[in-house]
């Protein structure tokens, strides 16, 4: 009988955590479809390419949330690849992160970048995890 309190008790602490560790995914995740909103709303484009790691480093970074992230592909071979327009905005490497507003560049920033610098350049509040 023991045994049985034991293995209930164990199995309800599993479920528990399980539950627990998932609203606090769903929390961070909700705050960076926000902030990745924002950046979008704010006029930020991540200037990247299917082949750059550091890009792919950021992609992840974001996670899901990142399907709120305007990228526009430079490399010729990746999907939907716009290499006129990366030609023309003069991106040298990737990621490069352009605030633009009604298509004027007021800032960039190359390389890889952080939650806290990506809010600082574009004044998205960001809500540390």
């Amino acid at each position: 009988m023991r045994k049985l309190v034991l293995i209930i008790v164990l199995i309800a602490v599993i479920i528990i955590s399980g539950c627990v560790s998932q609203q606090g995914k769903t929390k961070e995740s909700s705050k960076l479809d926000v902030f990745a909103q924002c950046l979008t709303e704010k006029g930020v484009k991540m200037y990247g390419s299917i082949t750059c790691s550091i890009c792919a480093r950021e992609r992840e970074l974001f996670g899901s949330s990142f399907r709120y992230i305007e990228e526009i592909e430079c490399h010729p071979r990746g999907k939907n690849p716009q290499t006129e327009l990366c030609l023309k905005k003069d991106i040298k490497k990737t990621p490069t992160w352009i605030l633009e507003r009604d298509g004027v560049e007021i800032k960039r920033l190359e390389g890889y970048q952080t939650f806290e610098t990506l809010s600082e350049f574009s004044g998205c509040p960001f809500e540390g995890k």
